[in-house]
């Protein structure tokens, strides 16, 4: 089974621009929150989609000078800073300082958008001795992640804008120890425990220059979509002091972890049930069809002839769901969640 490409919910955009560069695409959207998501689609359809805070015209500027298509994309930022500008003229709210991560925890479900969800994971992360953060939700060519290739990567940027655009940019998620160990594990790690590389390996070496010292990766997976979530926590305290912080709490990282990665599913689900409108009879035929029933039963369970089903039905489920084909159209359903 095939994912297809999902975007979940956000608030209307501020600002939205294209660009084809070479044989890629890149998206840039600026949300009424401050939120800037860059996607970029390789020529193969993968993407790569980042979610990030703009809390200054500082942070916009060293996204930008990271960016590999800078200066294609000039005016784009250009554009955005002026975005940015209007919609934070005036004094901002303050945050009150104060955290219990195990609330807020429990209160991620509540966030209505990525941004509001940037900000909570932010205070979590700090809260429990972390400096930085990535959360990256992956989704595979089929449901098992250990075997599959990756077709859309989002992530929750809450570390140095610069390394982000790096890692992108030179393919270094390709040879990411990290990626390579939550493909096929659940159980939190320490990044010294999984690295493969060298001390002085390249990706390690940058790594560190953007403040990862100590780290702990967490991923949580969803059996049987292809989906992972991976949180990355660091700080800049060198081991062992560094990671003994992060691992004395990895029981609440691992929630956090988990969490994260419903709340995606969960707005993956309530899109696609906006999107394709479909009744409950309709979507208890598409989980016959992806059970292995055919036409026949289906018709069985509605009362009615087969070429009803063929002619009726099923034309009306693939013209809600954009599919040229009823299996298509389960391939679809399934990957957004709705048959569970």
């Amino acid at each position: 089974m095939r994912a297809k490409v999902i975007e979940p919910v956000t608030p209307t955009p501020l600002l939205e621009d294209g660009h084809h560069i070479f044989n890629e695409r890149v998206e840039l959207s600026l949300s009424q929150d401050c939120i800037l998501t860059r996607r970029l689609i390789r020529s193969d359809g993968a993407s790569f989609s980042q979610i990030l805070a703009i809390n200054g015209v500082d942070d916009l500027s060293d996204f930008a000078a990271a960016d590999p298509y800078e200066t294609r994309l000039q005016g784009s930022y250009d554009r955005i800073r002026q975005k940015y500008a209007a919609a934070v003229e005036g004094d901002r709210p303050m945050a009150d300082g104060t955290c219990d991560p195990v609330r807020l925890i429990g209160e991620l479900s509540m966030c209505a958008t990525e941004g509001a969800l940037l900000s909570t994971v932010r205070a979590i992360v700090a809260g429990l001795g972390g400096t930085q953060f990535t959360y990256q939700w992956i989704r595979f060519d089929g449901a098992n992640p250990a075997t599959g290739d990756p077709l859309e990567t989002r992530y929750l940027v809450g570390c140095r804008l610069g390394w982000m655009q790096q890692y992108i940019a030179k393919l270094w998620y390709l040879n990411d120890p990290c990626v390579m160990y939550a493909r096929a594990n659940v159980a939190p790690a320490l990044t010294s425990h999984v690295n493969v590389h060298r001390a002085d390996h390249w990706l390690i070496t940058e790594a560190r220059k953007h403040g990862f010292a100590s780290g702990i990766v967490v991923p949580s997976h969803m059996h049987g979509h292809g989906l992972v979530g991976l949180l990355h926590v660091s700080n800049s305290l060198r081991a062992p002091s560094g990671e003994e912080v992060l691992w004395d709490n990895r029981v609440l990282f691992r929630a956090l972890s988990s969490e994260l990665l419903d709340w995606h599913v969960s707005q993956v689900r309530l899109n696609a049930l906006a999107k394709y409108d479909l009744s409950e009879e309709e979507t208890q035929i598409l989980r016959t069809l992806r059970d292995g029933g055919s036409a026949s039963h289906v018709a069985d369970q509605l009362g009615v002839s087969v070429h009803t089903v063929y002619k009726t039905i099923y034309q009306r489920i693939t013209r809600k769901t954009g599919a040229t084909r009823i299996t298509e159209a389960v391939e679809k359903a399934a990957a957004h969640g709705l048959l569970d």
